[in-house]
């Protein structure tokens, strides 16, 4: 039941406070935002991942089947340049960059070559996908390297025949095992390499989700090679059978930094709490 009284001294339904300072839930109202919005700056998963390259066989630069030397599909990467002594290079039906080689020994190799238009950066990450087929010997090598800008290799990636539970890696101090990142026979995985400093990188299989992390000279990495070799001493096995090499989906990508958008939500929750205070 209502009470008379309470309604005909207040008839508007408000308490006294709201009546005296009906600004203070506006304010309070505010700095709740301001303190989620800090909330979620401080949190990496809210920062938005920024694409700077990328590119796929599917895209139309490659409609005819084929990339070549001069090709130049997708954005924030330059142009291929292709080596394919003893072998071949094609964009397959199932929408993949494929590499084949024949060849052994010295000068031998089938090598795609894709520069960056501007170095990786710290905190940038490289990502590729790779498919393998038959690697019928361990003198046989699939895979990609990174690069400076003369083409001295900084790290690589690879599989090679009878390693099939890890990969293989090199980086500054040397030849790896890239334990747990399995030659994956005729499957596409992902995979992902992350600048954490100049002399400092995360390299990861996201289809296993193993990862390692390893030490670089600080050279600027400037270009991926991806390759497909018989090293001198394989015996002829005159390739294809599904040897053949597959790979796709180029990316260079950044994670932005949350500090600045923290800062600002700091900032901004202060003075909503100092404007706040001045009101009471």
């Amino acid at each position: 039941m209502l009470n008379p009284i309470r309604n005909s001294l207040n008839p508007t339904g408000k308490n006294h406070n709201q009546m005296k300072n009906p600004s203070n839930h506006k304010i309070a109202a505010l700095a709740l935002l301001g303190v989620a919005t800090f909330q979620l700056a401080t949190n990496s998963s809210f920062a938005q991942t920024v694409t700077n390259a990328f590119d796929k066989a599917s895209n139309p630069a490659y409609s005819g089947g084929n990339f070549d030397t001069g090709y130049n599909g997708g954005f924030g990467f330059g142009a291929w340049t292709l080596s394919t002594s003893g072998g071949g290079h094609y964009v397959g039906g199932g929408g993949n960059f494929g590499l084949w080689n024949n060849g052994f020994g010295a000068g031998t190799g089938s090598f795609a070559t894709r520069p960056f238009n501007s170095s990786l950066a710290v905190g940038q990450t490289f990502s590729i996908s790779l498919e393998m087929g038959h690697l019928n010997g361990s003198l046989e090598h699939a895979g990609f390297n990174l690069e400076d800008n003369s083409g001295n290799v900084l790290f690589s990636y690879w599989q090679q025949g009878g390693n099939n539970p890890d990969g293989n890696y090199l980086d500054a101090n040397g030849a790896g095992t890239a334990t747990g990142f399995a030659y994956d026979f005729n499957k596409m995985d992902s995979f992902a390499f992350t600048l954490n400093s100049l002399t400092s990188y995360t390299f990861s299989d996201l289809t296993t989700g193993n990862s390692l992390t390893g030490i670089l000279s600080g050279i600027a990495i400037a270009q991926v090679q991806v390759f497909r070799a018989n090293l001198a001493g394989d015996p002829a096995t005159g390739g294809g059978g599904g040897t053949d090499f597959l790979f796709n989906n180029l990316s260079l990508t950044t994670v932005p930094e949350p500090s600045s958008v923290a800062l600002a939500g700091i900032s901004g929750v202060g003075m909503l709490l100092a404007l706040r205070r001045r009101m009471r």
